[in-house]
């Protein structure tokens, strides 16, 4: 590859600039800790800026080495863990998706399936041939299966300390596949706790652990994972004290589930937040990961080695800044873990190298994960190394002048928050996204930002600056060729909405994406301008593979202005209309919105109470009237309403107003998690929507689904605000913890096909 040269020249002057010393200093083959935490948002720290998590050993280690404040990863952790074992790329591995501990072995990447005859779709429409997803055909593009394990064929960065006269230990999170591919086959001389788990242990941070084979003991109950991972740290650094080792010290923090011991919660609850950084439980886990490193160095100092031990510091991929309460906040960089906006992928990193770095300093040259092995192959100046996609920013470390890289982001699936198939590339202050066959006709679609400008990426430039969109599409296109990247294709089969009219109502009705002979549900997108309800549930359904009738219109509809109970009723009508037109046997009727679409669910239920078995308005706040009349109703909490300190009078006074007026509010399911009560995810407690069904029973109807029509609902309607996990840009009020419409369909898909 064209890199890999320009790489080798780099390294072969480093080498000869390495040997001589760096400032009179010479340090032959140190130690090596690299310290990687899980989900650690760019500013979550005390010395990346934050007024409310507290990380006081890290902090004070940030002062002693090259602090980078460009550092980058992999928007998922998998991928970011597979590039610092080998220094290749996502795309030449093949490793693009957090599939590290799926059951299913992919050793080499590949392009989604083609699709099925409705015979293989009956017969096993989960898992098809291969074990691999069919192309459903509102699909537009076949995305690319990732490789679920690291192949032991690469000569891992352990194998290369290894041959060089090191010993080598794992300590922590692995992910990139279990047996025959842990930590042990790739050249650890120790791994522990020997598990491929995607996050702590179960229960959870929060000991004993059932499946750590020694560790499951009554001293553990209430000890935090990563301090019990540092004990066995520290025997590690004891045991070669008196020669040359290369340790990762991978934590489990501060990945899910937000946990932590109640004493440091209670510290944190009674401090005051100035930011949107308040989590007291997310920062109580920052602050024992803190002390978990603190004693592992604690260790490194007491056995003499500091001067002689060289530190990586660095996360996985960008901040957690979704769930209930929010987990963190990663203003004002736009969107977070799984994204490959800038807050999904820029991270907290700094470098010590005794003697060699200068305490204090900061660097802007942009880094990657890639960058790391090659870099400390040529910081303990190692030999018969292979072939890296980064290189070393060893001179760099040293106050040394380098030349900028792009910066590569691959993610060809579509990602956790519904989007298209996606790789972007950074480079002078400038990025360029290509959505791939997601833009009209299947073709690619660009968006183009000016970090310098706006590192919140709001404004596009892709349309008035093609000078630099096409200069980054060349480099783009290169890296794909170099790196031998599987893309994207589009799908052939690809079949979009069909469009009609009805009473001056524009609609769109996407089917089914697999017709497996059940009964499908509908359902019904209110949205805005540019319909963004309809947008998410259509990426999101795309992404998790729904067996759904969508129904989607803009809101309200034209010609009734700002008449919402004109609009409630065409829409009711318009149900009806698509029930009897669509081979549609619903076993639900689902009705979203965003936007006033959102705030008009209110409106249809009040207009239309018995075509409702339930209302969930989360976040929108109906009137005292309209509560009256769907008193016969079961309405979900509102967003605000289990938290006595959320600012959400309104909300509370519409939860009084139904309880006043006989509704059966439903309950929360709450679990306590070190004292704070928090929402369990819909999606991962059926028994939640169960229970809330179950509060209107009996069979179907007739019923009137609008003054002029006669209709037979052959199940249930339920209406509420919409949103898919990771909400949008625009959907500032959007909390994924939130029951999300994708979740709550997925449930009655699964309980659909078993009835």
């Amino acid at each position: 590859m064209k890199n890999t040269i320009a790489i080798g020249l780099v390294c072969t002057a480093v080498a000869a600039w390495g040997a001589r010393g760096v400032e009179g200093a010479e340090v032959k083959h140190p130690n090596v800790i690299v310290f990687l935490m899980d989900d650690l948002g760019w500013n979550d720290l005390g010395y990346t800026g934050s007024k409310f998590y507290e990380s006081p050993n890290i902090d004070r280690l940030s002062t002693r080495g090259v602090i980078f404040t460009r550092a980058y990863a992999a928007p998922i952790s998998s991928p970011s863990r597979a590039s610092i074992l080998t220094g290749l790329d996502p795309a030449t591995t093949g490793f693009t998706s957090p599939r590290g501990g799926d059951p299913l072995e992919v050793l080499k990447a590949c392009v989604q399936p083609r699709i099925y005859t409705q015979e293989e779709l009956k017969t096993n429409w989960r898992e098809l041939p291969g074990g691999m997803k069919a192309t459903p055909p509102n699909q537009r593009a076949l995305q690319v299966v990732s490789a679920s394990r690291l192949s032991t064929e690469y000569p891992s960065i352990a194998k290369i300390f290894k041959a060089n006269g090191y010993r080598t230990g794992h300590f922590g999170k692995w992910h990139v596949g279990p047996v025959p591919y842990s930590a042990l086959e790739h050249g650890f001389d120790v791994d522990v706790p020997h598990i491929n788990t995607p996050g702590p242990i179960r229960p959870g941070h929060l000991g004993p652990w059932p499946d750590w084979e020694g560790e499951n003991v009554p001293q553990n109950k209430g000890r935090n994972i990563d301090d019990c991972l540092a004990d066995h740290a520290i025997k590690f650094i004891q045991e070669n004290k008196d020669h040359p080792f290369y340790m990762n010290f991978w934590s489990y923090g501060v990945h899910v589930p937000i946990q932590a011991r109640k004493e440091m919660i209670d510290y944190f609850k009674a401090k005051k937040a100035t930011t949107g950084q308040d989590n007291s439980v997310y920062a109580a886990m920052i602050k024992s990961t803190d002390a978990a490193f603190g004693r592992v160095w604690k260790a490194v100092e007491q056995a003499g080695l500091a001067d002689n031990t060289v530190l990586v510091f660095y996360s996985d991929n960008g901040g957690v800044n979704y769930g209930t309460p929010r987990i963190t906040d990663n203003s004002p960089l736009r969107g977070g873990k799984g994204d490959t906006w800038e807050g999904g992928v820029r991270v907290p990193g700094f470098v010590i190298w005794p003697g060699v770095t200068k305490a204090g300093t900061k660097c802007d040259l942009p880094v990657n994960t890639r960058d790391l092995f090659p870099t400390l192959a040529e910081v303990c100046r190692l030999k018969d190394l292979p072939k890296f996609d980064g290189r070393s920013v060893a001179p760099a470390l040293a106050g040394k002048a380098m030349e900028e890289k792009p910066i590569f982001t691959y993610l060809p699936q579509y990602g956790w928050h519904g989007e298209a198939p996606v790789a972007a590339v950074m480079f002078e202050g400038w990025k360029l996204f290509r959505h791939f066959y997601d833009g009209p006709g299947q073709t690619h679609r660009y968006e183009l930002y000016n970090l310098k400008e706006d590192v919140g990426e709001t404004l596009d430039y892709h349309r008035s600056r093609p000078d630099v969109a096409a200069k980054l599409t060349k480099i783009l296109d290169d890296y794909l060729k170099e790196t031998g990247a599987v893309v994207p294709q589009p799908n052939p089969a690809y079949k979009g909405a069909i469009k009609g009219e009805f009473e001056g109502l524009s609609y769109e009705v996407l089917e089914p994406m697999f017709k497996r002979g059940v009964k499908f549900p509908l359902v019904v997108c209110l949205g805005g301008d540019g319909n963004p309800a309809y947008e998410q549930f259509h990426k999101a359904a795309i992404q998790n593979k729904h067996s759904v009738f969508l129904l989607s219109l803009k809101y309200p509809p034209a010609g009734t202005g700002n008449d919402s109970i004109a609009a409630a009723d065409k829409v009711a009508a318009l149900i009806g209309k698509v029930l009897q037109d669509y081979p549609i046997e619903a076993w639900r009727v689902y009705v979203t919105g965003q936007g006033k679409g959102a705030t008009d669910a209110w409106v249809l239920a009040q207009r239309h109470p018995k075509l409702f078995a339930a209302v969930l308005p989360v976040g929108d706040i109906g009137s005292p009237g309209q509560a009256a009349v769907m008193k016969e109703l079961p309405v979900w909490a509102f967003h605000g309403v289990h938290d006595p300190k959320a600012p959400a009078t309104g909300a509370h006074e519409m939860d009084a107003a139904l309880k006043a007026a006989g509704s059966t509010v439903a309950k929360y399911t709450e679990y306590t998690q070190n004292d704070q009560v928090l929402l369990d995810n819909v999606w991962d407690n059926p028994e939640v929507l169960e229970w809330l069904f179950a509060q209107r029973q009996g069979p179907p109807k007739r019923i009137s689904a609008a003054p002029t029509s006669q209709v037979v609902i052959p199940g249930d309607i339920i209406g509420f605000r919409g949103g898919m996990p990771g909400g949008s840009a625009d959907d500032d009020d959007y909390d994924p913890g939130e029951p999300g419409l994708a979740d709550l369909l997925l449930l009655q898909a699964n309980a659909q096909s078993t009835r």
